[in-house]
């Protein structure tokens, strides 16, 4: 079974970005570390015990020069707060198996995430996470130990308690988003809106009530 596991909010300033997100919604955050081979780095706003926001931002100055999917991301920013992207998760590799063959692609098994202990796992997923957010669209991780999630480490701040999340807003249409993910997508508590495809608006339920985070969504290439 597909669920929403993460989505990354892109900033221009990963430590500024970060507070005015949990100061917006109370949540607590720490840090999640930062990526080698892109030049940026991310702080976790858990959602709940297994969904987390990844505030992320570019904190190699010189990697948009030569990596274009650095590149990609630091154009996103320029005007402010964006959805970058976000990401699907199942629990089996048979389910990931059959994802692969849907996509049409092979399973990719590399690192990414390289955490504040200089730990570094390799994620396993598919398709390839960048080239995915760049339509709107979200790939897919298979994650087996939850004990491990990243939202159920320990984070600092916390005010109101998230409880996990209730719905998102996505742009395009749910025929749509079934093309892309097979009849999982159902499952799915998305509302569409059908403007471009992308991230609009998270809604979290909490132990006050409800709240929504809305942001810009990302602008696909021309």
């Amino acid at each position: 079974m597909l669920s929403i596991d993460h989505i990354s909010l892109g900033c221009r300033n990963i430590y500024e970005g970060t507070e005015r997100l949990c100061e917006e919604t109370g949540f607590g955050q720490y840090e999640g570390g930062w990526f080698p081979h892109l030049g940026i780095a991310n702080r976790i706003v858990p959602l709940g015990p297994d969904q987390y926001i990844e505030v992320e931002s570019v904190i190699d100055a010189y990697s948009p020069r030569t990596n274009p999917s650095a590149r990609w991301f630091y154009d996103q920013i320029e005007g402010g707060d964006v959805f970058i992207g976000w990401c699907l998760r199942v629990d089996s590799h048979d389910e990931l198996t059959w994802l692969a063959r849907h996509f049409g692609t092979d399973i990719i098994d590399k690192p990414l995430r390289r955490r504040t202990d200089g730990v570094q796992r390799n994620a396993v997923r598919v398709p390839e996470t960048i080239p995915c957010w760049q339509r709107g669209l979200p790939n897919v991780f298979l994650v087996e130990d939850l004990t491990r999630h990243p939202a159920a480490q320990p984070r600092s701040g916390e005010k109101t308690s998230p409880q996990g999340i209730t719905w998102m807003e996505v742009g395009g249409t749910e025929k749509d988003m079934r093309a892309w993910l097979g009849d999982g997508a159902l499952d799915l508590p998305l509302k569409y809106n059908g403007e471009r495809p992308g991230v609009y608006a998270v809604a979290v339920a909490t132990d006050e009530g409800e709240v929504v985070v809305r942001r810009t969504a990302v602008t696909q290439p021309e």
